[in-house]
């Protein structure tokens, strides 16, 4: 079976930039719609912001999912390798006869 080799720091970056990347996806705004014109062309394209500004809400919520998930496993990656470090160094000093602290 091959060895999975991660990237906490990778992950991390990957967190900003979706963090990043919702904030920029939350703060554009539909633009507004002026008065006038054929009445079924303007409440087809008000439909279509709604529709527009829905699939926004839902990417940008994915993206902030993606930035939590990726912080929090970037997190317990580092964890996990720190005490697996710190076991193997137990194993190594019992046996060679050393007393781990």
């Amino acid at each position: 079976m091959p060895l999975i080799e991660v990237d906490p720091l990778g992950l991390l970056a990957l967190a900003g930039h979706c963090e990043a990347q919702a904030t920029r996806l939350a703060s554009i705004a539909t633009p507004a719609l002026t008065a006038g014109g054929f009445q079924p062309s303007a409440a087809a394209v008000e439909a279509a912001h709604a529709d527009v500004a829905a699939v926004g809400a839902r990417l940008t919520a994915r993206m902030r999912a993606t930035a939590t998930t990726a912080s929090a496993v970037a997190g317990e990656y580092l964890s996990t390798d720190t005490s697996s470090a710190a076991d193997i160094a137990s194993l190594g000093a019992e046996a060679s006869g050393i007393t781990a602290v």
